[in-house]
């Protein structure tokens, strides 16, 4: 390369201006565009609240071991008189733990108003000092209602009769005064989209419409047409009016009194315990990673795999293929351009704790 003398007309190639380097005691190289000159900072990334800056998650956090757990004879259901048994409130405490562990802070908190629920939303929150007058209670986030049946014997309920109803009549089958799994879907997906996200009522109508679309025509192709189900209980019930309803009240519980503190003190890495919790990102897009906002979900398992199941898009009747384990975390991901993502499902990594 030949020497190169800067030239008086602003128009001429001019020496690089930033650390050009030198080749000898007086050579220097021709870089009239700069190449070698160090790369420029990169521009501050643009603001846009509908990209990766607006990411919400979601901690679906199902409750601890319930008494009703002692009892798998009896049907459950909602059972408001079921709190924690003293292993369920020590999941309860390493969950605490776990989350501190992992700076996990709170910007809002909902309850299940059920007993069982509500507990576990109080002593998780006391740990991470979130006050517990900023637990929202909602009715959306309680256990699927089993109507008349709740209290009563399994063996008496589930005859070969009910079971062929069951069978054929799944996902809106519902017990007497109960509900069935499409209307807990509804109101976990209901909540999710108004009560969370906050959408207006006009567009969330028509998101719960769409959804119940697809659904409705998922069950269509997979059990032929929809039956309307008004009197099936009526026609069952003219054979079994002789079964009686059995109060479902402390008597049919057994009920602990001896709490329990003591938790191991073993420390777990929170990035190896929950690795084996994260799903792949199948479709290799870049996942948002500044979380705006965070919001704890305490509820029950049957609710929380209704949920899944509607953003999924499947029927509800796949939820029982999804394993959702005492005091679990299951983590939802929203923002506006890539939607509803589930991150995290099942966690139990804090159980290690105990």
């Amino acid at each position: 390369m030949l020497p190169c003398y800067a030239s008086a007309s602003p128009l001429s190639p001019q020496l690089s201006s930033l650390g050009t380097p030198k080749l000898g005691p007086s050579i220097k190289v021709w870089d009239p565009y700069n190449v070698l000159a160090p790369p420029p900072p990169p521009p501050p990334p643009p603001f846009s609240s509908d990209d990766e800056v607006g990411v919400l998650e979601v901690f679906l956090i199902s409750h601890g071991e319930c008494e009703l757990d002692l009892r798998p004879d009896l049907v459950g259901g909602r059972c408001h008189v079921a709190d924690l048994t003293p292993k369920g409130k020590r999941q309860a405490r390493a969950l605490a733990v776990f989350f501190n562990s992992q700076r996990v802070c709170f910007h809002s908190v909902y309850s299940s108003p059920l007993n069982r629920a509500r507990s576990m939303a109080v002593s998780v929150c006391q740990e991470m000092n979130f006050a517990e007058e900023q637990i929202r209670p909602s009715d959306a986030l309680m256990e699927m209602s089993m109507g008349h049946w709740e209290g009563c014997s399994r063996s008496e309920i589930y005859t070969p009769e009910v079971q062929s109803l069951l069978e054929n009549f799944q996902p809106d089958f519902c017990a007497p005064s109960g509900e069935s799994l499409r209307q807990v879907e509804f109101r976990m997906v209901q909540f999710l989209t108004g009560t969370v996200l906050g959408l207006p009522e006009k567009l969330r109508s028509d998101l719960l419409m769409h959804h119940q679309t697809e659904s409705q025509g998922f069950s269509h192709d997979r059990d032929g047409p929809l039956l309307q189900l008004p009197s099936h209980w009526e026609i069952l019930h003219r054979h079994r009016q002789g079964l009686t309803r059995k109060k479902s009240g402390k008597s049919r519980l057994q009920h602990v009194t001896t709490t329990g503190n003591h938790v191991a003190e073993d420390e777990v890495s929170p990035r190896e315990a929950s690795h084996q919790h994260v799903l792949p990102d199948l479709n290799n897009r870049s996942s948002p990673s500044i979380v705006s906002s965070c919001v704890g979900v305490f509820t029950h398992s049957i609710p929380i795999k209704c949920l899944l199941t509607g953003l999924l898009g499947c029927s509800p009747v796949m939820m029982h293929k999804i394993c959702i384990e005492d005091s679990s975390v299951t983590v939802l991901q929203h923002s506006w351009k890539t939607g509803w993502q589930i991150k995290r499902l099942n966690d139990t990594a804090h159980l290690r704790l105990l």
